[in-house]
């Protein structure tokens, strides 16, 4: 007993939060405890308040520690290829983490977030945009990166393997009152390949910030 004792790794805040992100990516946010974080370390509740108050706690640092998977943008690159490539980084963060965008939109940037929020406004800086640019193209980005994501999981979440018989049942109420919209839902049946969306609407936003720079 002495031997496996002085065998088990120590509990670091770190270890938490790897542990609790693990978590989270399998049974997400709402079924997430101390408890059941302590559980999968093996190691009792108590001993993780010495690293982690409570689960608020535990939340901001799980977003803090999966932003830090982020590729930081290049100050090196064409302003608009690096927000590109760093905006996709963290887009696919968020889909791998998908409990990350909510808890994004409602905790306070930590260290790696402010890292991150900080690289996005030195790239728009030293591209030469106003001030004002820099500003609203700030939040422009950041809500298209956290509001795709969420609008896409949240899709995900409610038609799931029945998107098909449940945009058949919409069309048969739209075709005939709301034709456009009608011809948009087939647009989501067919098989064509729409490309990457999330990319086309950055592009535009990227491409409108320049202009907005004029």
């Amino acid at each position: 007993m002495g031997a496996r004792r002085r065998s088990r790794k120590p509990l670091t805040r770190e270890r938490i939060l790897d542990a609790a992100v693990t978590f989270a990516d399998e049974h997400g946010v709402d079924a997430l405890t101390m408890r059941k974080v302590a559980k999968a370390l093996g190691a009792g509740v108590m001993s993780l308040y010495n690293h982690v108050a409570h689960k608020e706690e535990m939340l901001f640092g799980m977003v803090d520690r999966v932003v830090g998977e982020i590729e930081q943008p290049s100050f090196d690159d064409d302003w608009k290829q690096a927000m590109r490539d760093s905006a996709k980084a963290a887009h696919t963060m968020l889909m791998r983490h998908r409990w990350a965008a909510a808890e994004w939109s409602r905790q306070m940037p930590g260290p790696q977030r402010i890292r991150y929020m900080d690289a996005i406004l030195r790239v728009l800086t030293d591209a030469g945009l106003q001030p004002h640019v820099v500003y609203h193209g700030y939040h422009a980005i950041t809500m298209h990166i956290v509001g795709f994501a969420l609008q896409q999981i949240g899709y995900e979440q409610v038609l799931g393997e029945d998107f098909e018989q449940m945009a058949s049942a919409f069309l048969a109420d739209l075709s005939d009152t709301h034709p456009h919209m009608a011809e948009h839902v087939r647009a989501h049946l067919d098989d064509e390949d729409h490309g990457d969306e999330f990319t086309f609407v950055l592009d535009l936003l990227l491409d409108g910030l320049e202009r907005a720079n004029t």
